[in-house]
């Protein structure tokens, strides 16, 4: 990390997203984080063996609370962790040393990375095709030949099922209590998420009231926006990380198209 990365690394980024979460990240990991975590460290590890790597430089976008690059740097990769939000860089930094707040759509970096990831169904939190198209082509200047971009996204079908559900969705522990309401417009094909609740931090009790959006995006838009940074991907995965015999994410893996080619 260059130094100038390290004084700004936990400054916000000027371009910001309304979407970044707030005092919510202090419960993230007990109600949502570690429950993805658990199935999805699995997939990757075979997707890091199918595709091995010869260095081990990593990328983590929208990281949240650091679990992924904690996973990454376990297995050897030099790893760092971005987000646009302060409270889940705080925390992040309890299990990664390298954070920088910055905003996915423009990445603060000069060096390519080996493996970059997007999880946590993060990219459907830009609800702009423009948006999308932004983020793959900032992803794109940080890869090489050797470069593997792997992300998912909720299976646009999950919508309108879960997040129109009409009972709110309720995680509570010693530490935390959340309510999280959904509604979902198919016109729009936007998800809105209204999250209650408080964690317990450092001995204080911290209310937690956000809201959050997200857009139903199609393997096909995905696709084309993928083709218009000269990406492509060389595995799609359905991918139920809640085992509840649902298709609920789909895992992309990706390559530069000209890369992708050549091992096609």
């Amino acid at each position: 990390m260059r130094d100038d990365q390290r004084k700004s690394s936990l400054r916000p980024h000027p371009s910001s997203l309304d979407e970044a979460y707030g005092s919510f990240a202090y419960a993230y990991d007990y109600a949502l984080g570690q429950r993805f975590f658990r199935s999805a460290r699995k997939l990757l590890s075979a997707i890091l063996n199918r595709y091995p790597a010869k260095t081990g430089t990593h990328l983590d976008l929208a990281c949240g609370t650091g679990l992924m690059s904690r996973f990454f740097e376990e297995r050897g990769f030099r790893s760092t962790a971005i987000d646009l939000s302060l409270p889940m860089l705080q925390v992040a930094r309890r299990r990664t040393p390298r954070v920088v707040a910055a905003d996915l759509r423009s990445l603060p970096f000069r060096a390519t990375f080996t493996r970059i990831t997007c999880l946590y169904d993060s990219l459907n939190h830009l609800q702009e095709l423009d948006d999308l198209r932004a983020a793959f082509a900032a992803v794109a200047e940080l890869m090489s030949s050797d470069s593997l971009f792997i992300f998912d996204v909720n299976d646009e079908a999950i919508y309108p099922k879960v997040w129109g559900m009409d009972e709110p969705f309720v995680a509570e522990g010693e530490d935390f209590h959340l309510e999280i309401a959904t509604r979902f417009r198919p016109r729009t094909r936007l998800g809105h998420a209204r999250v209650r609740g408080w964690a317990r931090v450092g001995g204080k009790r911290i209310p937690i009231d956000e809201t959050h959006q997200q857009r139903a995006w199609s393997r096909a838009e995905i696709i084309r926006a993928l083709a218009g940074a000269s990406l492509a991907p060389v595995d799609v995965v359905d991918f139920d990380p809640y085992k509840e015999g649902r298709r609920v994410k789909l895992l992309f893996v990706c390559r530069p198209e000209q890369a992708a080619g050549e091992r096609g």
